[in-house]
């Protein structure tokens, strides 16, 4: 890409993340976009080797001519909100090709993995002609999960050592992955933790990794489900039930030299592909429309009882509140309520 290129993006994401003059502009030609750039979440414990595969995956399709984008969140400081951008250190092959971009961003104290704007982030990729967009996560922990709403595919990175194998990666990291990935597969430990997947995996799903096909049965009795259950069924399909299924592959890599890279990728575009046959990438769409809206609907509702970082006083329609449930005169249920109703007192 042209320098001038890079520039004209750089204060687009720039705009947007900030909420700077203009910005809703972008975001209104962003939306209508009748088809997003295919959206990749890398996501896992700290320390799994995810900038890594990042840069691996973005090389290998960089390689191939594919124009590709990152977004990658950092953790942000509870009294700042600032970040130590670092991600860019690990960015070594992708670096060398002129049809990625890279950029780093601060968490800013969102909760689930991601960065308050990310979703429009994405948008803008797209806006600008990406072919895919790669969103590495914050560090996750079980309930950090908020990159399965923006991802078209979901990878969860794991490697040998950590515990059962999944010890950091189950009940909600789990349940998200579209694809399971072992890093660090030529250390000790690698087999022994791809198999403990498999295995947890097994209890969920029927048939093997990747694709399944099943003839369909209607009037069919869906199986006994949990919550969980369901929504694996719905976002990877019930077997009788749906032509075809997708079982969460697991795939050992070596990020650190690409080894079995190129099996990763061709299993995330073999996933992405059913998808969108499936209709699921339409569901997955709706379902990140959605959030965008209720992100939206609770800033604006927000935003007049908001305080700005630093300063010292509270907002006149709360200072009331406050003073009254520091005194034991009422409940913070009470105020909320009265201030949706108009009242201040």
């Amino acid at each position: 890409m042209e320098p001038s290129e890079l520039r004209r993006i750089a204060r687009t994401l720039s705009a947007v993340e900030n909420q700077a003059e203009g910005y809703e502009q972008h975001l209104s030609e962003a939306y209508r976009l009748k088809r997003w750039a295919d959206v990749i979440g890398i996501t896992g414990p700290p320390g799994v080797g995810k900038s890594t595969l990042v840069d691996a995956l973005t090389a290998h399709w960089a390689e191939g001519g594919e124009r590709v984008a990152v977004l990658a969140i950092d953790p942000s400081s509870p009294y700042s909100g600032g970040a130590v951008l670092g991600d860019r250190i690990r960015r070594t092959r992708s670096a060398a090709y002129a049809n990625t971009y890279f950029r780093s961003l601060s968490a800013r104290g969102h909760a689930g993995g991601l960065s308050e704007t990310a979703i429009d982030l994405v948008a803008v990729m797209s806006l600008f002609g990406f072919r895919r967009v790669i969103v590495e996560t914050v560090g996750a922990g079980q309930s950090d999960i908020d990159i399965h709403v923006a991802a078209d595919c979901t990878v969860v990175l794991t490697v040998p050592g950590l515990g059962d194998g999944v010890q950091a990666s189950k009940a909600g990291l789990m349940e998200i992955g579209d694809v399971f990935v072992v890093n660090k597969a030529d250390t000790p430990g690698a087999e022994n933790a791809a198999r403990t997947i498999e295995n947890a995996l097994a209890a969920a799903y029927m048939g093997g990794p990747g694709i399944n096909t099943f003839d369909v049965k209607p009037g069919v009795a869906a199986r006994p489900s949990s919550p969980g259950l369901a929504a694996l069924r719905r976002r990877h399909g019930e077997p009788g039930a749906d032509a075809s299924t997708w079982v969460p592959p697991v795939i050992q890599v070596v990020a650190t030299d690409g080894r079995h890279v190129a099996d990763l990728a061709a299993t995330i575009d073999r996933f992405v592909a059913w998808n969108e046959e499936s209709g699921r990438r339409t569901e997955r769409g709706c379902e990140r429309a959605y959030a965008q809206i209720m992100r939206a609907l609770s800033a604006a509702l927000l935003a007049p009882y908001t305080r700005a970082p630093g300063a010292t006083q509270w907002p006149e329609p709360v200072r009331g509140w406050i003073d009254r449930i520091a005194d034991g005169e009422a409940s913070p249920l009470e105020a909320a309520r009265a201030l949706l109703n108009g009242s201040r007192r």
